[in-house]
């Protein structure tokens, strides 16, 4: 089940969008929708932990509270939610990103408007790996739960083994055994919570080996039974769709949203032109080439002047750059009207204007 909300003061809108919400998602998942006609609504749902929508449309301009400072509030306070801007202003595309906004629409809008980025969500949401999240020693980290191997307890202090790394804090393994136990984990040991998918055979001397673990994890008496039960054939069954809220216990919790979990990534927003309003995120140190032809091209900008393969750019996190080699006719413009030279590396910050061969269409560099 998903819950979307919708935030409009006016109510006619409100209505319009649902029906059409309806439409798209009745052949995709289960979902139920949450009607908000300011700002303030929004923020008070929050404020008395009644606010359980799992994306959220909101216009930006509101009596009684506008939509950036909803977004503003759900970053800067780790609400597990995601957001879809529908406005009739074009001017906040880029701010809206800095809140992690997943999509920027314009009004008026259109049924396939609409679909095309419900079903983009639906389908990048299904692939969302789900986070751990962790403060230790005020540092944060997140942990994806697909990464960790076995958790392990000694005297209160907790040993998250990842395939990476180990995180150690302080904490009660029945506190992480709640918290995980919708997400495949079990528990085979006072001291040890495991994996199930990890867990390649049940041996005699009532212990477990995991994969890629050199040695077996004891399996208490009191837990016999149900590790056995892994191993015996399950009744197939429909699964059924879930998305989870945020689940909260002693400064560890799960998140579920895009936003929350999908760490530094760079993107591209474009601000003017044939694309107004569109955000394309790319993940760090993977070139992404840009042109006009998709048999050579990741990203499709399909104007006259764009070249079949336009250019290339890298988003480097650790740095926070992007890197572009230009390999077009009409050229590439970095802010207005600086043509770089084809073949050549450029080093280019956050915030720098790029026009892929005229000047209508401008992109900035998230």
């Amino acid at each position: 089940m998903i819950t979307i909300g919708i935030c409009d003061d006016d109510h006619q809108f409100t209505d319009y969008l649902y029906s059409i919400l309806h439409d798209i998602m009745l052949p995709i998942s289960d979902w139920k929708a949450r009607i908000f006609h300011s700002g303030a609504e929004v923020l008070a749902a929050i404020s008395n932990e009644d606010f359980d929508c799992n994306l959220l449309f909101t216009d930006i301009f509101m009596e009684n509270g506008n939509g950036l400072e909803i977004a503003k509030y759900i970053y800067e306070h780790g609400v597990d939610t995601d957001i879809i801007f529908i406005t009739s202003s074009k001017d906040h595309v880029y701010e809206c990103f800095r809140y992690h906004t997943f999509a920027y629409l314009l009004k008026p809008l259109t049924n396939s408007d609409i679909g095309k980025e419900i079903r983009r969500y639906m389908e990048e949401l299904s692939m969302n790996v789900k986070c751990l999240n962790l403060t230790i020693r005020g540092a944060n980290y997140k942990i994806p739960i697909n990464s960790i191997l076995y958790i392990e307890s000694n005297r209160r202090k907790i040993t998250i083994h990842t395939k990476r790394r180990n995180y150690d804090y302080y904490e009660k393994l029945d506190v992480l055994e709640q918290l995980l136990s919708k997400d495949g984990f079990v528990r085979c040991h006072q001291s040890y919570l495991v994996q199930k998918d990890m867990i390649t055979s049940y041996n005699n001397n009532n212990s477990i080996s995991l994969n890629g673990i050199s040695f077996e994890i004891p399996v208490s008496r009191i837990h016999q039974k149900e590790i056995r039960q892994l191993f015996e054939p399950e009744t197939p069954s429909l699964p059924i769709p879930e998305i989870a809220t945020t689940t909260e216990a002693n400064g560890c919790y799960i998140t579920n949203s895009l936003q929350q979990n999908q760490g530094d990534t760079g993107a591209f927003i474009c601000t003017e032109g044939a694309y107004v309003g569109a955000i394309i995120r790319i993940k760090p140190e993977q070139p992404i080439r840009i042109g006009r032809d998709n048999t050579v091209a990741d990203m499709i900008v399909n104007l006259p002047l764009v070249s079949r393969l336009h250019c290339e750019i890298t988003y480097h996190a650790d740095k926070h750059e992007y890197e572009i080699i230009d390999y077009s006719t009409n050229g590439t413009f970095v802010n207005g009207d600086k043509r770089l030279l084809p073949q050549e590396v450029y080093i280019l910050k956050p915030g720098a204007e790029l026009c892929f061969g005229d000047r209508e269409t401008i992109y900035k560099l998230g």
